[in-house]
């Protein structure tokens, strides 16, 4: 809900640099595609504006419960905080560090560089996800009460028709918004052929098997949960060859200017371009893997394609291996084919 006056001020026109086709080299079970990956929408540029509101976010708080009650009471009834300009994140609330990495924090770092000292506006966070905020000196805002006082927005343009960025938006918003991340990019330290691991959810079932298979072609096996957040971007700002299980580990890749090779292992029926539309601009080859691929359960949405995204699975080492011996023989990826 947000209650406004009709006066806006545009505080600056960005252009949006255009993105060439990134080549992706997909394996899908015995199926080989060259793919050419870009945006979905070429927009022309991007605009940060202020109006003065009462910002409230209610819609995540419906439902059932004495704590889904209390803060929906707390976002209704409860006196607005007032802070002078701010930047309401609360509709685009992260739910993983990808999330913040891809698409919010990019915003508050581009809101930051045109108008300097800012409040940025979130649900309360998770600690890992505030230590990364803190990490680009943003000291986040953590409420579900209403915010009064000069509400920034975002706007993207393609001749003459504006789009609202919101949650729904179907591009990381990091590939509209320039090179926000350049004044954080580094070395880093760590073992440059890297594979990033996962437990739980998407773990590899044959996960001993695994990392024997890429021990023995150099790569260090690396699970980042176990490591702070200020390591976990050390670590991958360090890697230069990375395989890593679909996650938000390839999100810190945005922030280095190039990685050499990345193999993304995608889970069984589950396919997404999010991340050679993000970062495949910065990387030389990019290869995904799926060991197996049913368009039904596309078809069938996101209820379906959740309980395959979170199963852990089988890595196909022979697709693997496939990828490895591609990339060291330095096989490019083909014009489109697929």
């Amino acid at each position: 809900m947000l209650v406004s006056s009709p006066r806006y001020t545009a505080h600056f026109v960005q252009p949006v640099a255009p993105q060439e086709p990134v080549p992706v080299r997909l394996l899908v079970g015995d199926r080989r595609l060259d793919l050419a990956v870009r945006r979905p929408m070429d927009f022309a540029a991007m605009t940060l504006l202020s109006h003065h509101a009462v910002s409230k976010r209610t819609d995540d708080l419906e439902g059932p419960g004495p704590r889904a009650f209390t803060k929906r009471a707390i976002s209704r009834w409860s006196r607005p905080i007032r802070l002078g300009r701010f930047l309401d994140t609360r509709h685009i609330e992260p739910n993983n560090i990808s999330h913040l990495l891809m698409d919010i924090v990019p915003l508050c770092l581009a809101a930051r560089r045109a108008l300097g000292d800012i409040a940025f506006v979130f649900r309360p966070l998770q600690p890992p996800f505030r230590d990364l905020l803190l990490h680009f000196g943003i000291d986040p805002v953590c409420t579900y009460r209403p915010v009064a006082g000069e509400r920034l927005s975002f706007r993207l343009s393609r001749g003459l028709a504006q789009f609202g960025i919101d949650a729904r938006f179907d591009a990381p918003l990091y590939s509209y918004t320039g090179e926000v991340y350049e004044d954080h990019l580094a070395a880093g330290n760590g073992p440059r052929n890297v594979f990033v691991s996962r437990r739980g959810p998407r773990a590899p079932t044959n996960g001993a098997e695994l990392e024997v298979f890429l021990t023995r072609r150099g790569f260090s096996v690396l699970y980042l949960e176990d490591h702070p957040i200020p390591e976990q971007i050390a670590r991958m700002q360090a890697a230069d060859r990375v395989i890593a299980i679909h996650g938000a580990a390839l999100a810190f890749l945005a922030l280095k200017e190039t990685t050499s090779t990345v193999i993304e292992i995608m889970p069984p029926h589950v396919y997404h371009d999010h991340f050679p539309v993000g970062i495949g601009h910065k990387v030389g080859r990019y290869v995904q893997l799926i060991p197996e691929f049913d368009e039904d359960v596309q078809f069938r949405g996101w209820p379906a394609i959740y309980p395959h995204k979170q199963r852990p699975f089988a890595v196909d080492l022979v697709q693997l291996e496939e990828a490895l011996d591609d990339d060291a023989t330095g096989l490019a990826p083909k014009a489109l084919t697929g």
